[in-house]
């Protein structure tokens, strides 16, 4: 299981991650997660399993640690009500434009800065509605935390996108903290 710690600010200006206790990744390490994940809408309330992968690591010599979301999967979506003419269980809610960039921005609460976030939420066989931006999650122990403070991503029409839900850290050899 990954661990995830949090020190203040003021302690480290820049967060970083870390493998185990104290041994900074300055090689990627690929992590993967696990969750649910509830995206709010154009008056819908989608809510959808995730699985990603992303590679994190430290820039040298110094700075935030970095990450790239490199696979970012929605599936078994349920939507509340309708999506435009969607039956509740055939909404598809798609990633687009990957890998997104991301960085560690410092707290308290230490949060990890998805950028150029793409999510197409379409009715099957349909071009759908894409909503781009940055979220901002929480990273505390072992998981990603969409939430208060996390932003909105919004679509062409400026209608916008929330997203809540906890994307938990899977097992790889050593624990992964940022701090």
């Amino acid at each position: 299981m990954i661990a995830v710690g949090v020190i203040p600010a003021a302690a480290q200006a820049s967060p970083a991650w870390f493998k185990g206790k104290a041994e900074p990744t300055s090689s990627p390490i690929t992590a993967t997660t696990a969750g649910a994940l509830t995206f709010t809408a154009l008056g819908s309330v989608i809510k959808c399993k995730v699985k990603d992968a992303e590679e994190l690591w430290n820039p040298v010599p110094g700075g935030p640690g970095q990450d790239s979301m490199t696979a970012f999967t929605l599936s078994a979506c349920k939507v509340k009500p309708a999506f435009s003419a969607c039956a509740p269980s055939s909404i598809e809610v798609i990633a687009n434009g990957l890998p997104w960039p991301s960085h560690l921005i410092p707290g308290p609460p230490i949060r990890d800065e998805i950028q150029k976030m793409r999510i197409i939420v379409r009715c099957p066989g349909t071009v759908g509605d894409e909503f781009e931006g940055s979220l901002t999650p929480e990273v505390a122990k072992g998981a990603l935390i969409f939430g208060p403070g996390s932003g909105t991503l919004l679509d062409p029409s400026k209608n916008p996108m929330t997203v809540s839900g906890v994307d938990k850290f899977e097992a790889l050899p050593g624990k992964i903290s940022a701090i």
